[in-house]
């Protein structure tokens, strides 16, 4: 997945400080697949930390100190099912942003999981990120999201 337009810079995306944690649905389905590998993609950008969503559930103390300590959070669920988002919300988390990868123009059980349609759905997220943040589209898409 490693193409020349998106190559790790090192560097922070400046986008929220850099204090964005993003957990991802990693289920079974394309959709779930997606929104992992697209998570991934963000953390390698330096546009957000990718952080453990099983353990926010299993409510681990190191996992929900750096998703305690992070400005916003970003919950990315592949489908309607929402499970990012009902584990987020009995949690208690506030400053949360849930995005679902079949609300940005993926379809689950047809979409196919290629480093195109990862591209796609990461870029969609940031640019999400970069809303959130106070960004303008413009703004975060020079600064991170390509």
């Amino acid at each position: 997945m490693g193409d020349a337009s998106s190559v790790d810079t090192g560097q922070s995306c400046p986008c929220c400080q850099g204090n964005v944690v993003v957990l991802a649905c990693s289920g079974a389905s394309n959709v779930g697949h997606l929104a992992d590998l697209a998570t991934r993609e963000l953390t390698r950008r330096g546009i957000a930390r990718m952080g453990c969503l099983a353990g926010v559930a299993a409510r681990l103390p190191g996992t929900l100190n750096v998703v305690q300590q992070a400005r916003w959070i970003v919950v990315l669920d592949g489908c309607g099912t929402q499970c990012g988002t009902r584990i987020l919300k009995e949690a208690g988390f506030e400053n949360v942003l849930f995005l679902r990868v079949d609300a940005l123009g993926m379809k689950r059980g047809e979409t196919p999981v290629n480093e195109e349609n990862v591209h796609r759905l990461t870029d969609a997220v940031c640019q999400e990120i970069g809303t959130l943040c106070g960004t303008t589209a413009q703004d975060s898409t020079d600064a991170c999201c390509r």
